[in-house]
């Protein structure tokens, strides 16, 4: 899809510049990349957010063992504080409005996809937050909707829409997935072609094992990690009866899931699709002290 820029100097709306005024956000900075999605064959693009309450907004409602271990505070320690300090704006620019927020990240998308024309791209908007896209509506006007023709080359839908409903209606070449540790409308989101993959967070979670549960039984895959020795593979299939699973026909007879290997790539779209164990071999962030104990717990096997 060749996109018809007018001009491409056309100031956002009012609201999407105070944005800036106020928290240093804009669409040209709202997205990254990082390490991780670099192993994927298509470009990939991240939204991250403080996650947890750290920013004193709590975007992640299903977290528990992760916390202590998230990838947030991972990374070179030189950048710690301005990358902390970045998402932390980001958060509280959400939080002041979220609908408002969501049209921001229309924008930057929208930059992204004119950047390699033609091309698909993908979209995570949890890289290290856990928020419900698939519920944050907001009105696309006929000023934003000519707006983003304007100055970015494609006309959007007008009325009441989220972030899925507005690259599906303009056929745009981008994929969104994430990770998730909260219950979610499983077969919603794949009809809005959210790509999700459930987290297991760890033996003692309890609410996290039901959750767990009921996204195999909807056919969506389980991320869980792996507490493996240097050098060690993944094993191939792990036996769902140590996992107090219910019978389901998704499960594979003898309830034995097959384990992908989640680590070849951060593209999970690519997965294949059923209620498979995406295997993750267990990563401890820099300087992080974590026991045996502990990791055996937060760890499938």
């Amino acid at each position: 899809m060749q996109a018809q820029i007018i001009n491409n100097r056309a100031k956002l709306s009012a609201d999407l510049t105070a944005l800036d005024h106020e928290f240093s956000v804009n669409y040209r900075n709202v997205l990254s990349t990082n390490p991780k999605t670099e192993k994927s064959k298509i470009q990939t693009y991240i939204l991250h957010l403080a996650p947890h309450n750290t920013s004193g907004i709590q975007v992640c409602p299903g977290a528990g063992n992760c916390k202590k271990i998230c990838l947030h505070f991972a990374g070179n320690p030189v950048y710690m504080e301005a990358k902390q300090s970045a998402r932390v704006r980001r958060t509280l620019a959400y939080a002041a409005d979220p609908a408002r927020f969501a049209r921001l990240i229309v924008c930057a998308i929208l930059a992204k996809i004119n950047k390699t024309p033609g091309e698909t791209i993908a979209i995570r908007l949890n890289g290290t937050s856990d928020i419900p896209w698939e519920n944050v509506d907001f009105m696309i006007t006929h000023d934003f909707s000519a707006l983003c023709r304007i100055k970015f080359g494609h006309s959007l839908p007008i009325g009441k829409r989220n972030i899925f409903e507005v690259f599906n209606a303009i056929g745009a070449n981008v994929v969104f997935y994430d990770y998730t540790k909260i219950a979610r409308n499983w077969a919603e989101c794949k009809r809005l072609g959210y790509d999700l993959t459930f987290s297991f967070d760890g033996w003692d979670n309890t609410s996290n094992l039901k959750i767990a549960k009921s996204a195999l039984l909807a056919g969506v895959n389980v991320a869980a990690a792996f507490n493996l020795k240097r050098g060690e593979s993944l094993p191939s299939e792990i036996n769902a009866a140590g996992l107090n699973l219910p019978d389901s026909a998704v499960f594979h007879p003898g309830k034995v899931l097959p384990v992908l290997d989640g680590d070849l790539s951060d593209y999970r779209p690519g997965d294949s699709k059923g209620g498979y164990i995406v295997g993750l071999r267990f990563k401890l962030p820099h300087g992080l002290e974590y026991t045996e104990a502990e990791k055996k717990a937060f760890c499938l096997a």
